[in-house]
């Protein structure tokens, strides 16, 4: 709901004229220029104090079933929040407007793979080799961990091409579009799902800040990685792109630094930080075929 919104319906709900201090500083300012544009309500002098007066209540009535064209606790519990959101506030996005659940696309070739809960068994590199990939719908209260190390990649010209994994690679390849959800990151953190988790990011602010928050979030029996190109110092140096340091710098300086409060800047963090910083380039992680 809306500043304005909230401020008007509890102008409605009391039956006499309502003080400034009522409302917050944000909404005695929407209230004012909401006065001044519709000529519903009046803002009045009465002593030392300013006061809110409705001129036309089922004009502000209407007003707000207009904006607001269902009320919420009218609606049933188990509506989608997108659809709720809609019905409430005309808008989709408005108020919390993330899903419920998420999907995690991978890959594996080992058969020895599985994701596992108490009543089932998924087998990954035998949906891989049949489909082209396995999915795993994800959502906060599940048992589902794996037997084996996840790599998370960020582009998908990483998951579709494979042929850059080591060739004794044993794990779960997870393809991750560029921004780590929170439903993930929160469900990472609700129980250990791998023993081990390594991000293949770009290295550039934004990989750096989704390192740091996978770092916060994940939970302590599990055991974090960067995953580290060969050669990625050249590879910086020679193909780097001064264009996407300028887009992302401040979030790969703020995130530099809160790992360094975190006592999380190794070796190659700090190489990372100054040839990133030294040369005004990020290196992006298709750079691994060149």
């Amino acid at each position: 709901m809306s500043i304005l919104s909230g401020a008007l319906k509890r102008l409605l709900a009391s039956d006499q004229l309502l003080t400034a201090s009522t409302f917050t500083a944000s909404q005695r300012k929407e209230l004012e220029q909401f006065a001044l544009s519709t000529r519903q309500i009046e803002v009045l002098k009465k002593g030392r104090s300013i006061v809110y007066q409705i001129i036309n209540r089922q004009s502000l009535i209407n007003y707000l079933r207009q904006m607001h064209p269902l009320d919420n606790d009218l609606l049933a519990s188990n509506l989608p929040v997108r659809s709720r959101n809609i019905g409430t506030e005309r808008n989709s996005k408005a108020g919390r407007s993330s899903h419920d659940c998420c999907y995690l696309l991978m890959k594996a070739w080992d058969s020895e793979v599985i994701w596992e809960n108490e009543k089932s068994t998924m087998r990954v590199a035998e949906l891989t080799e049949d489909f082209g990939a396995a999915t795993l719908q994800v959502s906060l209260g599940q048992r589902w961990r794996t037997n084996s190390p996840l790599l998370l990649v960020e582009n998908q010209a990483l998951f579709d091409r494979c042929d850059w994994l080591p060739e004794n690679f044993n794990g779960c390849l997870v393809y991750y579009a560029g921004q780590l959800s929170e439903l993930l990151l929160q469900w990472l953190a609700e129980q250990k799902r791998s023993d081990a988790v390594t991000l293949f990011p770009d290295y550039d602010g934004v990989g750096l800040s989704n390192f740091l928050r996978l770092k916060s979030a994940l939970h302590p029996d599990s055991h974090l990685y960067f995953y580290w190109l060969p050669d990625w110092e050249n590879k910086l140096i020679t193909f780097g792109s001064t264009k996407i340091w300028q887009e992302t710098r401040v979030l790969f300086e703020n995130a530099l630094q809160k790992l360094e409060a975190m006592n999380a800047l190794n070796d190659d963090f700090i190489k990372l930080g100054y040839l990133t910083q030294h040369h005004g380039k990020t290196l992006e992680q298709e750079a691994i075929w060149l």
